[in-house]
């Protein structure tokens, strides 16, 4: 009875599954970092809508009717003392005149606010376009366009302001 030779064969199926369980290890890592940014930026857009809740009616009677439909410009800045510009502060900087954005690629452009006078409702909506650490897309190997690996976090918070 001849014993076949084993050398080597752990090397090649070591190889073999290589690049299957790197593809495992940084797929984990990668949607760990998605939840982790979704659930910090959950966090900041809740603690903003707080903040713009508290200040949003700042000496008035209540929310002025320039401030519905998302005005993002000085004209609702000028009926509640700057609260759009320092609720966007809050979101990307997680403090009012930060420098260095919580979350990579947010910018002011991604928030809207808005409030609706007669209910007194104030909301902060969020587009946030994630992106892996990895590269954007997927190659499409000639088959087509290839698949983007990026997507968009929408986070919206609504609150009654007091």
């Amino acid at each position: 009875m001849k014993i076949a030779k084993q050398k080597g064969v752990a090397a090649v199926e070591f190889t073999i599954l290589l690049p299957i369980l790197l593809l495992l290890v940084i797929a984990t890592a990668e949607f760990g970092r998605a939840i982790y940014q979704y659930s910090n930026l959950t966090r900041i857009v809740r603690d903003a809508g707080r903040y713009l809740s508290a200040t949003a009616i700042q000496g008035t009677s209540g929310l002025d009717s320039s401030f519905s439909g998302g005005c993002s410009g000085t004209d609702c800045d000028d009926n509640c003392n700057d609260c759009v510009t320092q609720t966007k502060d809050l979101v990307i900087y997680g403090l009012i005149g930060g420098s260095i954005p919580l979350l990579n690629g947010l910018n002011a452009g991604d928030i809207t606010v808005s409030g609706d006078p007669d209910t007194q409702i104030v909301t902060i909506s969020v587009v946030y376009d994630w992106q892996p650490l990895f590269g954007e897309q997927i190659n499409g190997f000639g088959f087509g366009d290839g698949i983007r690996l990026g997507f968009d976090f929408n986070v919206s918070y609504s609150l009654r302001a007091i």
